[in-house]
């Protein structure tokens, strides 16, 4: 339209900023097509997420004793 392209021209930043609205709308639009609703991303899955503080085991595991690891 004429008017965005004057608009663009004279507010500071406003081609930017439309460009990365316009960017947005493009990558929501093929991730809802991209992603079945049977199908969650995995960030909303259980155990996807920071479990807890890992804590060093009392004993090693039969690869780490095979391997020499302490």
């Amino acid at each position: 339209m004429v008017v965005d392209k004057v608009l663009n021209t004279i507010v500071p930043g406003r081609a930017q900023r439309e460009q990365k609205k316009a960017d947005e709308r493009k990558l929501d639009l093929e991730l809802n097509e991209t992603f079945p609703t049977s199908d969650p991303l995995a960030s909303t899955q259980p155990g996807a997420g920071v479990t807890g503080a890992e804590v060093k085991p009392s004993q090693l595991s039969p690869s780490q004793i095979a391997s020499g690891r302490k």
